[in-house]
């Protein structure tokens, strides 16, 4: 794909994500009838995201660039793996009247929430400690 195709595309995916945003706060009332709609929308987002990384690689290779985007890919892949062995799934106290979700919706929300924490705190880690290492060896602080 060029870049002017590129720019469509994302202009696109734009236009279509504020059109829902402003559809969910708008048409919202009060029988949540918005909510399924984004949730939805952020699911092909994400499965979208997950597709391009796992393709382009194979069709763009520039030496270890696409074997990097799968080792990166692979260690999102174990993050979410050890989310989902420690997360619980342990029933909340709700508000009278409102219906339990089941264990299984419990336990990939903890999952998704340990995930969170971690990829934030691998995140504040790299932007530390990139500031610390330039080139081949640790900057010298003065």
């Amino acid at each position: 794909m060029n870049s002017k195709s590129l720019k469509i595309v994302k202009y696109a995916l734009l236009i279509i994500s504020v059109i829902v945003g402003v559809c969910f706060y708008v048409l919202n009332g009060d029988n949540n009838a918005m909510v399924s709609t984004i949730l939805n929308w952020a699911l092909v987002l994400i499965i979208a995201a997950i597709a391009l990384v796992l393709v382009l690689p194979v069709f763009f290779r520039n030496g270890k660039g696409g074997k990097k985007n799968l080792l990166e890919f692979g260690l999102l892949a174990v993050l979410l793996i050890l989310s989902y062995l420690f997360a619980s799934g342990n029933e909340v106290a709700l508000a009278g009247g409102v219906q339990m979700p089941s264990h299984s919706v419990l336990r990939w929300t903890d999952t998704l929430l340990i995930l969170s924490i971690l990829l934030l705190v691998v995140a504040f880690l790299a932007a530390a400690l990139g500031g610390l290492y330039k080139g081949k060896g640790p900057k010298q602080i003065k």
